[in-house]
């Protein structure tokens, strides 16, 4: 066979002589984007584990970013295959399968087949490039040595051994001293993972125990963007560092998502609603919630159009050499693990796992033979899962030789319906054609505010209006906390794809009106950014003005700037910072309040009065709540009902002009609807009010 060369530089380690059981796995987190998760130095993507929840390290695939919904049960990636000379004993001749996931109760699900090499690890983080303090001790690629290590290991003894025969491969690095993933050590993404494992089985399920001589070098990459928001890349790479081939390869990718997982009635666990689906022309395997109902881990409920959309993309295979097409010969996706069990014997054993998911031999779902489940060859759109709708992407058969390296990608997408999942995996796989050249928006405006009596000020740098294609700066507006920006805008089906701006401001060019490749997005009306520009020491910053504002309300504000786009490529926007008190970035919060009173306690107001459950109010708080306003700075405030009985009493000692009330009585019960009286005293005098509050 001949051996073929790809772009993934890398240098493996001069292991340590001591052997620690399973003590250099470390975690890290993906959090610069819509998608968020925590995956590990040992080919675990997620950990969601809701078959034993205690052990579930979350975020695990949480969409969008800052819900609390999680929907990674376990993905992960796999490698089976036969070896002769495959670590442990193997008198049957075996396959040796190694796979990274941790799901559900199964011996065979322990964490037991890869181990990071310890010069990779650092510290109790994963290495990620933008959290230096979880490089190795050394850095990249100083601390070296040019050579690899065979996967055997003499645990009597604690001896590793040397393999001369591999070729030496130099780690290229980019100017921060990070391994990017590029040819030439370059990052491709503005978040980069990196990791080195070696197979070994410290358990066997099974009797004997056995291995194959693979090293693992593993990347994640995510962007931010509108275009890049939903979903994250995974670069997995098998090399064979033994002196015999591995036969009968496969590569694979564990893929369980959950929608929503849930132990209690009406959704015990294996009949939740979830189904599986598969497209074959993208080569995506994809799930999702179809009962209409289910329990939300942050409480409440959740319908059908709460829930998102998530599956896994294969953009590249093993021994596809062309990089810019997928799609190529021996992909079989395995569409359901069975519930671990077959009519035969039980699917955790190895040997059986690599028969009917990784070869997908005598699957009851596929009758023809043909690799993948009858339910897709007949056309049908989907399939009920029996569980969890796990899906089992495999890629195979093919030969690693000695010394041989080969690669499978895949992406791991999200969208809030199917329509806008689909939208997001050809978003991938067109990145992914493109060699990751992506599509830049402006740099984020740097936002900074002010808030006073029922005004809010936004100031920002000039920054983004140095990009060669910028044309203007979209402001938003959330009354809720940052779930809604505006007048949702839809598509075709009724899903809300993005949000109408508070205001634009763009440049006098003759560029106006909506955009045709995205729907809803305005270009502006040639307003200028003149009325924005205003001279703080010297310099011109950005500035605008809200006064429609209330005091005490909550509001979230983001700064988007935008490209001008063209025919044939889109406007280009920042997101939405998913964290307001990260500083330096384009999204903001503050409440407007009074002055404090020093001087007279005739201007103090109920608000609102009369108060009554609106949108405006409510939805922002998820509480119930009225403010006093205008207030001293310390003083309290005395509630009665009609009949004269106090209701409650509030310290007020912050020093702010404002004090909120929860309607909560002083026994902590919910007043009822009625006329109240307020009594206020501090140390400029007194004064007394009255209210309304219609329940």
């Amino acid at each position: 066979m001949n051996k073929k060369k790809y772009i993934f530089i890398f240098t493996l380690l001069l292991f340590s002589s001591t052997f620690g059981q399973r003590e250099y796995i470390r975690w890290n987190i993906f959090d610069i984007n819509k998608v968020r998760t925590k995956f590990s130095n040992a080919n675990q993507l997620c950990d969601g584990n809701f078959q034993n929840t205690i052990f579930a390290l979350p975020p695990a695939f949480e969409y969008p970013s800052g819900s609390g919904i999680n929907y990674g049960t376990d993905v992960a990636f796999i490698v089976g295959g036969y070896q002769k000379d495959a670590g442990g004993e193997n008198p049957n001749n075996y396959p040796c399968v190694e796979a990274a996931m941790t799901e559900g109760p199964a011996d065979y699900w322990d964490p037991n087949h890869y181990d990071p090499y310890v010069e990779f690890v650092n510290g109790d983080r994963a290495c990620m490039n933008d959290d230096k303090d979880s490089w190795p001790i050394n850095g990249f690629p100083n601390a070296l040595p040019n050579y690899y290590y065979k996967t055997t290991y003499d645990y009597v003894n604690g001896i590793r051994t040397i393999a001369p025969q591999l070729e030496t491969i130099p780690l290229l690095v980019d100017s921060t001293g990070w391994p990017g993933a590029s040819e030439d050590g370059t990052r491709l993404a503005e978040q980069e993972s990196f990791s080195v494992s070696y197979a070994i089985d410290h358990l066997a399920e099974v009797a004997p125990e056995r291995w194959l001589t693979l090293q693992t070098i593993t990347r994640g990459m995510a962007w931010s963007g509108r275009y890049y928001e939903d979903f994250i890349v995974w670069t997995f790479i098998g090399r064979n560092i033994g002196e015999t081939p591995i036969t009968d390869t496969y590569f694979a990718v564990w893929s369980d998502y959950s929608f929503i997982s849930s132990f209690n009635p009406p959704n015990t666990f294996g009949d939740d609603g979830d189904v599986c689906f598969y497209d074959k022309n993208r080569q995506f395997a994809y799930s999702w919630d179809i009962d209409g109902f289910e329990t939300s881990p942050t409480g409440g409920t959740m319908n059908t159009q709460d829930i998102a959309w998530a599956g896994t993309v294969v953009l590249k295979t093993p021994k596809d050499d062309n990089n810019n097409e997928i799609g190529v010969s021996g992909y079989d996706p395995i569409s359901n693990f069975n519930a671990q069990t077959t009519n035969i014997g039980n699917g955790a054993r190895k040997n059986e796992f690599y028969k009917y998911n990784l070869v997908n031999a005598d699957d009851p779902r596929d009758k023809d033979g043909d690799g993948i489940c009858e339910t897709f060859d007949d056309g049908l759109d989907y399939f009920q899962a029996d569980s969890e709708p796990t899906q089992i992407l495999s890629s195979g058969p093919f030969t690693l030789e000695p010394g041989e390296l080969d690669t499978m990608i895949i992406a791991t997408v999200f969208g809030v319906s199917k329509l806008d999942l689909l939208k997001n995996v050809d978003q991938v796989t067109q990145l992914y054609r493109d060699k990751w050249a992506i599509l830049q928006p402006p740099p984020m405006p740097k936002v900074t505010i002010r808030a006073t009596d029922r005004k809010i000020e936004l100031t920002w740098d000039r920054e983004a209006e140095k990009d060669s294609l910028f044309e203007g700066y979209r402001i938003y507006k959330s009354y809720d906390g940052g779930v809604t920006w505006g007048t949702p805008i839809t598509d075709i089906y009724g899903d809300v794809i993005s949000f109408k701006p508070l205001e634009i401001f763009d440049l006098k060019n003759g560029i106006t009106g909506v955009n045709p490749l995205v729907p809803g997005f305005s270009l502006g009306q040639d307003s200028g950014l003149d009325e924005l520009w205003k001279e703080v020491d010297g310099d011109t910053v950005n500035y605008f003005v809200d006064t429609k504002v209330n005091n005490g309300y909550n509001y979230r504000y983001a700064v988007c700037a935008y490209t001008r786009g063209s025919k044939i490529k889109p406007p280009l926007e920042n997101s939405i910072s998913s964290n307001p008190s990260i500083p330096n970035d384009n999204t903001v919060v503050a409440i407007p309040n009074a002055s404090v009173s020093n001087n007279s306690l005739g201007n103090i107001k109920v608000v609102p009065n009369p108060y009554k459950i609106t949108a405006g109010w409510e939805s922002q708080l998820g509480v119930k709540r009225i403010d006093f306003t205008n207030l001293p700075e310390s003083c309290f405030i005395h509630i009665y009902n009609v009949a004269g009985e106090k209701i409650k009493t509030l310290n007020h000692f912050n020093g702010e002009s404002t004090k909120s009330w929860n309607l909560l009585s002083e026994s902590e019960q919910e007043v009822a609807p009625g006329l109240y009286f307020y009594y206020i005293e501090g140390k400029i005098g007194k004064t007394h009010g009255k209210f309304v509050l219609i329940l």
